[in-house]
């Protein structure tokens, strides 16, 4: 009795939180986390893919509240690509299963350089299913062509909408059985210049919207969704299109989806040498007037993605800055960081400051189901020897003077971490 006495006054005054508390806190039931282990991340600069034989293709499931050692993880072979858009994964809010878009295949043993990546690493096809009920043991269950270089991919319930960039498969729509079979299986008229590809897609938190954005004309664009009986049977373009800057690419509704928040990066992946911007896009959902640019604010250089808090008070960049550099290169590793931004009801957002880490080309962020803390994705770090990325973690404070604390650990995860999705 005394012991419990004492333990309970210690744990009042505070003096056990370090022993009771684990260092990393995310309130959700997992993430899943997929990584390239086919090039370093210095490839998109110098196109010099540095391959590990070690390093594989990979899908890591992460169970919370984490433990140490390996116990609540796992991982399953599922081939991806960072060259894709940030949005080559998706995950169905209840989780069960995770959808991988094979943006790129392994190259061929022996290749060790391209002279340009975007055109010479060798396309692929096809869209992965993998079993995550068992988050300790993901299993990749099956495979099949959807299209040429898959660029974007995003979900809703059991709807899949993909992009690819072969002529006629553009725009994909799939209704996935509880198995991640392909129920039904459509082309959808993506009614776009056959000189553009749509390379980011994205569903209205109402399933009866469909975002895009446009590669060489620069633009976004909105769909209506169709359906007869409940069920999806086409899309129509609402109005025309909207140029969004020079390099746009992910994009997000708002929570309650009244706007639209698009990255513009400035440059291709991992070569852009100034700051990007964020720009908030006011689609008439109605089509009785034009899409318009409501605001737009600077974001971080070779910025790779956002979050976008659940109450919508917060959005959250990642910034890759030059820390992708060749390890020869004064800087490299260095100058990847978070940039915290207020959104008001309107849509606009204001700066609040940027946080600063170590970690070589960060692209993706997720918020937790509250919304009181972030994961970051780490494709890897300056170490030699076996390296892995990592997921690293930070806690919000909320309120009229948000900011960020980055927690006290990390997850390490396959080299070549690129993209996370959160399972509430």
């Amino acid at each position: 009795m005394k012991k419990v006495a004492l333990f309970a006054g210690l744990a009042a005054l505070g003096c056990v939180s370090s022993y009771a508390q684990s260092p990393i806190t995310f309130n959700a039931r997992g993430l899943v986390v997929i990584s390239d282990g086919d090039m370093s991340a210095s490839a998109l600069v110098d196109g010099k893919l540095l391959r590990d034989n070690t390093s594989k293709d990979q899908l890591t499931t992460i169970k919370f509240p984490v433990e140490r050692g390996s116990k609540g993880l796992g991982t399953a072979l599922v081939s991806n690509s960072a060259l894709g858009y940030s949005k080559t994964l998706a995950v169905p809010v209840n989780g069960g299963l995770a959808y991988v878009l094979e943006n790129r295949v392994k190259p061929e043993d022996g290749v060790a350089e391209y002279k340009d990546l975007g055109k010479e690493f060798p396309a692929g096809e096809k869209l992965f299913v993998v079993d995550i009920v068992n988050l300790a043991a993901p299993k990749a269950k099956f495979g099949f062509p959807v299209g040429k270089k898959p660029t974007s991919i995003d979900v809703n319930k059991n709807e899949l909408i993909l992009t690819t960039t072969e002529v006629g498969k553009e725009l994909v729509f799939i209704e996935a059985g509880p198995d991640g079979k392909p129920a039904r299986f459509l082309n959808l008229p993506a009614a776009i210049d056959t000189a553009n590809k749509i390379i980011d897609i994205t569903w209205h938190p109402s399933g009866d919207f469909i975002a895009f954005t446009l590669d060489n004309s620069n633009e976004v664009g909105l769909y209506k969704v169709i359906r007869e009986a409940g069920k999806l049977k086409n899309v129509e373009p609402v109005g025309k299109p909207v140029k969004v800057g020079t390099d746009p690419s992910f994009g997000r509704f708002s929570p309650d989806g009244k706007h639209y928040f698009v990255l513009d990066a400035k440059g291709a992946p991992g070569k852009a040498a100034g700051e990007g911007e964020i720009l908030v896009v006011d689609f008439s959902m109605d089509g009785s007037a034009e899409h318009k640019v409501a605001s737009q604010v600077p974001a971080g250089t070779n910025s790779g993605s956002f979050a976008i808090s659940p109450d919508g008070t917060l959005l959250v960049t990642v910034n890759a800055a030059k820390s992708g550099s060749p390890w020869t290169e004064a800087g490299a590793g260095s100058g990847a960081s978070l940039t915290v931004f207020k959104v008001a009801p309107t849509g606009a957002l204001t700066k609040v400051s940027d946080y600063p880490f170590e970690g070589i080309y960060p692209q993706s962020v997720a918020f937790d189901k509250d919304g009181s803390n972030l994961a970051v994705a780490v494709y890897e770090y300056l170490e030699y020897g076996l390296g892995n990325g990592g997921v690293e973690f930070w806690t919000v404070t909320k309120g009229d003077a948000p900011a960020l604390k980055k927690q006290g650990a990390k997850i390490s995860v396959g080299k070549g971490a690129h993209t996370l999705r959160v399972i509430p």
